[in-house]
């Protein structure tokens, strides 16, 4: 079996905090058994830019914001059986997801933004394109936050990345799980109720490899 290796890159906003993790798995069959979660879907297709969206960056907006809504039924219905069928990722990262998930109310739907899809869209392209080192720096030496405020997100935001073998969901999980890494950054990201807007930008980057770029905003006005 070909390994899966998940390469996940977190950046926030005011802080200039960089986090990576580097996860080899062997490719194996996981038994999920998901409905599709109408209400998450019409909110998503409710956003005119939805439709100019690739299937995954659909992909990645719907199980975002399938976790946000129901983060108790994310841990029984995705992670459980990921846990299931990767016991080696079993251990204290797993034990503090299922309290944190467990003990996460609803969480708002993350808005899709034209502005963070340009964003994350265009550095996921710029790096994927060039094959370039995955880093939150564009090839032209711009950082995140001066992409962000070029195009005038200029209160909190965040960017997360991931190469993977092209699962969306299970990229997803493993941003949960953020398996090595102690400050949690990228679950933080992900369960954080001050954002509001979000961006998705993926990109096939090698053979059999997606890159997604996640950037996310809280309300602007403030």
């Amino acid at each position: 079996m070909h390994p899966i290796k998940l390469f996940i890159v977190l950046l926030l906003l005011p802080f200039a905090a960089f986090n990576q993790s580097v996860v080899t798995l062997e490719q194996r069959e996981i038994n999920f058994n998901l409905a599709l979660d109408e209400e998450v879907d019409q909110w998503n297709k409710s956003f005119k830019s939805f439709s100019q969206l690739s299937k995954e960056e659909q992909d990645i907006l719907y199980w975002t914001n399938y976790s946000r809504k129901s983060p108790q039924r994310f841990w029984d219905s995705v992670m459980v059986p990921i846990l299931a069928t990767f016991p080696q990722l079993r251990g204290k990262f797993s034990a503090s997801l299922k309290a944190d998930l467990s003990s996460s109310s609803s969480l708002p739907l993350l808005a899709l933004n034209d502005t963070l899809i340009l964003s994350a869209r265009g550095h996921a392209y710029d790096i994927g394109q060039k094959k370039a080192t995955i880093s939150h720096t564009s090839t032209d030496g711009t950082t995140f936050s001066n992409r962000l405020q070029r195009l005038g997100v200029k209160n909190c935001g965040s960017e997360n990345m991931s190469l993977g073998g092209g699962d969306v969901l299970m990229s997803i999980a493993m941003l949960y799980l953020d398996y090595g890494l102690e400050n949690l950054g990228h679950r933080k990201t992900l369960l954080n109720p001050d954002y509001i807007y979000m961006g998705v930008g993926a990109i096939q980057y090698g053979r059999e490899q997606l890159f997604f770029v996640q950037d996310f905003a809280c309300n602007q006005q403030q």
